[in-house]
């Protein structure tokens, strides 16, 4: 699975942190003995304010420190493991080159310029589509059945948030905060996420992954994060990714694992291992981040903060 984090969106909680003083100089106590000296009715107070100050300025102080983040009150989600939490790092923006205008101005990015058509006709690949052409949608986050299958009947959960945190996505309430997208094979391009680029909605290895295989009795996991384009049916790759760019490393990606059901619309992912097997792909939240695994349970086992098995239903706009 993937290694990751740590992500998003979300992202920040304010850092608190103490600052080292340095100790009084002998100074302050010669002008203490000279005002003495000169004015003893003043002697007192003087005295007093410096003592005061020379008590506080002297005492020993602790050598700057960062405090847990507030997410992390939970010792035993993913995010928080071994009692802290990565802080969110910007990541590294860079221009998506496949973007078009109308991509581009939603992301506030300038305009390429025009570019000069050739009458040849090329060539292009053909896959499935994720979803018909041109139908944008947002994903919608539901409950899943004993059977372990998306239960359109209950209450949605919510959607996929457009707002990471840890470099990660959640399940948020409204929709007008829901990440929306666009099919592209077997890829979904993100519109108006936090975070620009990459710009391909996939799958990022975990951070305390033992490989990138998911299986049965292992608690490798992924996160539902931002990554590089990857080929369908591709094994893991090492492309950029949302975690990566925030919190470095070499965590692998895919980005062409989903693919939806015509009829219930539901959206499934498919992460392929480095053997090339399918790899059982089965997501979940735990607080509000959102992963997928081949075992929730084992999973639950190492982080045992409470998990909710999920799927994804894709809802045109």
């Amino acid at each position: 699975m993937r290694k990751a984090d740590q992500n998003s969106a979300e992202h920040g909680q304010p850092l608190t942190s103490l600052v080292s003083y340095h100790n009084p100089t002998s100074t302050l106590f010669l002008l203490s003995l000279r005002i003495t000296i000169a004015m003893p009715s003043i002697f007192k107070v003087l005295a007093l304010v410096a003592l005061t100050i020379s008590g506080v300025l002297a005492s020993p102080q602790p050598t700057r420190v960062v405090a847990a983040r507030s997410d992390c009150s939970n010792s035993g989600s993913e995010i928080c493991h071994d009692g802290h939490a990565y802080p969110p790092s910007p990541p590294t923006h860079h221009v998506p080159g496949h973007l078009t205008n109308a991509q581009r101005l939603a992301r506030h990015l300038p305009l390429k310029p025009p570019t000069r058509r050739s009458s040849a006709r090329r060539a292009v690949a053909s896959s499935t589509p994720a979803a018909p052409a041109a139908n944008r949608a947002y994903i919608q986050v539901v409950s899943v059945d004993a059977n372990g299958n998306a239960d359109q009947t209950a209450t949605p959960l919510g959607y996929v948030s457009r707002r990471t945190s840890h470099a990660q996505y959640n399940v948020g309430t409204a929709l007008e905060d829901a990440l929306y997208v666009e099919p592209s094979g077997h890829n979904l391009i993100t519109l108006n996420s936090d975070i620009p680029s990459p710009a391909f909605l996939g799958l990022v290895q975990g951070r305390d992954d033992t490989s990138a295989t998911l299986a049965e009795n292992s608690f490798n996991y992924l996160y539902l994060a931002l990554t590089e384009q990857t080929a369908p049916n591709a094994t893991p790759q090492s492309v950029g990714s949302s975690y990566t760019a925030a919190y470095g490393g070499s965590n692998q990606a895919e980005s062409a694992v989903w693919t939806v059901d015509p009829k219930s619309r539901v959206l499934t992912a498919q992460w392929t291992n480095p053997d090339g097997s399918n790899g059982p792909t089965k997501c979940f939240s735990q607080g509000s981040a959102i992963y997928c695994s081949g075992d929730p349970d084992a999973f639950n086992a190492k982080y045992g903060a409470a998990i909710q098995r999920i799927a994804f239903v894709y809802v045109s706009a």
